[in-house]
């Protein structure tokens, strides 16, 4: 029989023979893929019948209601159908000179264009998309490519801007190498307490996708975009997992709604310094914790409680994790920080040479159940301090390590020497940090 968690996960599997009542699968090929086609013959059937502008909204409605819920744009033909249909819609006052381009049109931003049905704020386009492989492609509007926002399986488009970063959607998911993971969107993910709404990726390994449907631990990465675009995070994860695949976790990248607000969001109370911007780290995590790791639980085959739940990140993702870990050790067993920003005063004062507030709780506070992994630069000939060159924040990071193995914590330390403070250097270090989250003696991770 399937296990117990595949009858309340969206994309827990497929019956494959629901009266043979034994057959189970979650492959790619199952459950990766947008909603059917036979949707729009459906809404195509209402639209001809409807009487009214009103009946005409309603069926319009319900049609994009069933497709977010049978798996997002684009609409796909099975797969054994003669034609390989494939269908894509925007609708609202933006919807109006969209197109499509994509390897299917050699990324013609004229050759596919939406058009409107029938009066309404719904624009169209039906074509023809060979089923050869994953087929990318992006919207275009006024000149600008960006991914399908009603499109669920993206892949990152392979750009990297120094700065934040765009991804591909695809037609065909369940087509992309099952040896390595897959991205899923979440778009526009409501944070109740900061007020604002960002976009989250939740990377499954190829494991996820296997015969045995497995559920696994979960970690969740700050900077998300960035984590992904800058350099390709997913792309270490593959390597890593590919040899250790007993390692394998769901990895939630979870970006910021726009970068002015990381300052923000990725500190903490109290705040005196005038240059720096009014701490929401607390509403920052009740994010976390409230609005977002429950709907990835509902969403994805994850095990729950702290002892599978990670929180990471780089620089001021690593000093919010390592404060997340303090404060709700119920909710994170695990903290990953790279090159963390662990200067960051008690008092608000940024000096660098007194009382850092995550030293201070390692050294004062009870004693929390959570695992760390440590890591950042230093210069070869030897860390002196935090702002030196190639010093990468080392000195600070140092006196934390150390002062929470002076309390008996389960600490993983990894110091780099050369290694700058940027996204290459923690994409190269990021699998001793994936080994440290599912491995609590870091000998096993060569640490």
């Amino acid at each position: 029989p399937p296990p117990p968690f595949t009858e309340t996960f969206p994309d827990g599997g497929v019956d494959t023979e629901p009266d043979a009542g034994a057959s189970w699968a979650c492959q790619r090929d199952k459950t990766v893929h947008g909603a059917p086609i036979s949707l729009l013959v459906e809404l195509q059937l209402a639209m001809s019948r409807a009487t009214t502008g009103e009946e005409r909204i309603a069926a319009i409605d319900r049609f994009v209601a069933a497709v977010a819920e049978q798996g997002g744009t684009p609409l796909v033909s099975d797969a054994s159908a003669t034609r390989p249909r494939v269908a894509f819609f925007v609708r609202g006052p933006s919807a109006p000179g969209t197109t499509v381009a994509g390897e299917f049109n050699k990324w013609s931003a004229t050759a596919t264009p939406l058009v409107q049905v029938r009066d309404t704020d719904l624009w169209v386009a039906e074509v023809d998309v060979p089923r050869t492989d994953r087929q990318p492609y992006k919207l275009v509007k006024d000149g600008n490519y960006f991914a399908d926002p009603n499109a669920r399986h993206v892949a990152w488009d392979g750009t990297n801007h120094n700065d934040v970063g765009f991804f591909f959607s695809l037609i065909y998911p369940e087509l992309q190498d099952s040896t390595k993971g897959r991205l899923t969107a979440m778009y526009g993910v409501q944070a109740t307490a900061l007020a604002d709404r960002r976009d989250v990726y939740v990377y499954t390994p190829a494991v996820y996708d296997g015969q045995d449907c497995p559920a696994l631990p979960v970690m969740y990465f700050h900077d998300g975009n960035e984590s992904l675009t800058r350099q390709s995070f997913a792309e270490a994860a593959d390597a890593h997992y590919a040899s250790r695949p007993e390692d394998a976790a769901v990895l939630v990248f979870v970006a910021l709604p726009e970068q002015r607000v990381r300052n923000a969001q990725y500190t903490f109370p109290p705040k005196k310094d005038p240059q720096w911007a009014e701490p929401r780290g607390d509403d920052y995590l009740r994010f976390l914790k409230d609005d977002l790791k429950p709907r990835v639980e509902a969403s994805f085959r994850v095990l729950t409680g702290p002892q599978n739940t990670g929180v990471a990140g780089a620089s001021l993702g690593g000093l919010i994790s390592v404060y997340a870990g303090f404060q709700m050790p119920e909710t994170f067993g695990f903290v990953g920080c790279q090159s963390g920003s662990l200067f960051w005063p008690h008092d608000g004062v940024i000096d660098r040479d007194d009382g850092d507030a995550m030293i201070l709780r390692a050294g004062a506070e009870p004693v929390v159940p959570v695992r760390f992994y440590v890591d950042h630069g230093s210069p070869r000939a030897g860390c002196t301090r935090d702002n030196e060159p190639d010093g990468d924040d080392c000195e600070s990071s140092l006196r934390f390590v150390s002062a929470l193995r002076g309390r008996g914590y389960g600490v993983a330390h990894w110091d780099d020497p050369g290694a700058p403070h940027d996204w290459a250097a923690w994409k190269g270090r990021l699998p001793k940090l994936l080994c440290s989250f599912r491995n609590a003696d870091p000998k096993v991770c060569g640490l």
